[in-house]
């Protein structure tokens, strides 16, 4: 038996009308998923009965990983929103020299407690099993030292200073699938970030003539990066019916 509480509770019981015997897609947010079926109401609670567990998941192809200058605004609020709807798996927020907002201890933490919050509500929404995670917000250069280690990724970021080399041609010219996208914030990059980058193996490419907005630059190249190597364009789950977070009990 599994057992939903909480916010998901409420909306299954009370939203969404959920009946018993009814089937529903649950996940637990870490990549497992299943099939189960409502055995009761108790307690603001809602029992589910295991029918089978899943093997596939609307998961990517492709294990991406998006270091995001922050931008001004709540637009960091979309950029996770979409990002969780296209299938990344972390999201890693960044502090660089052209970044406006600036967060105390107190509010950085806040903001990102309400970013997760926002990665799991758009996680379930799309039928993911797996929530990302979203890192504390860090400044770009030890980010990118932190990251240097990892042979196996292939390393993108978007400058609007390369005007030669393009996404698609560097996406299929490699095998890789675990890949790292790092997006500037308003202002773009200054030349010696663009540089100490490539110094940790980021390859510069561009997304076009045309100069782009934070939140538009960051969901395109997403996409971009899912149609060559991950999901976009077919369809992996035959189960259209709401995600919700269970617990086994």
């Amino acid at each position: 038996m599994m057992e939903v509480s909480g916010a998901d509770a409420h909306h299954l019981h009370h939203v969404m009308r959920a009946k018993i015997g009814e089937r529903l897609l649950v996940a637990d947010g870490a990549g497992g998923s299943a099939e189960a079926e409502v055995a009761g109401f108790a307690g603001g609670k809602v029992q589910l009965r295991l029918v089978q567990r899943l093997e596939e998941a609307a998961e990517s192809l492709a294990e991406i990983e998006l270091f995001q200058c922050l931008p001004k605004g709540d637009r960091m609020d979309f950029i996770v929103q979409k990002a969780t709807e296209l299938g990344v798996t972390r999201i890693r927020p960044l502090l660089s020299q052209n970044v406006v907002v600036r967060y105390d201890e107190k509010k950085a933490q806040a903001r990102r407690e309400r970013w997760q919050k926002i990665a799991a509500e758009a996680a379930k929404q799309c039928g993911r099993a797996r929530i990302p995670e979203v890192a504390p917000a860090a400044l770009l250069p030890s980010a990118l030292a932190a990251q240097a280690n990892d042979a196996a990724a292939l390393r993108l970021f978007f400058y609007e200073a390369e005007k030669q080399r393009d996404l698609r041609t560097v996406l299929r010219g490699s095998a890789v699938q675990r890949i790292f996208m790092l997006v500037g914030p308003e202002g773009g990059f200054a030349p010696e970030e663009a540089q100490h980058a490539a110094a940790h193996g980021f390859v510069a490419v561009t997304l076009g003539q045309r100069i782009l907005r934070v939140d538009t630059a960051a969901i395109v190249a997403i996409s971009l990066v899912q149609y060559e190597k991950g999901d976009l364009g077919f369809a992996k789950s035959s189960i259209d019916d709401l995600g919700v977070q269970g617990q086994s009990v």
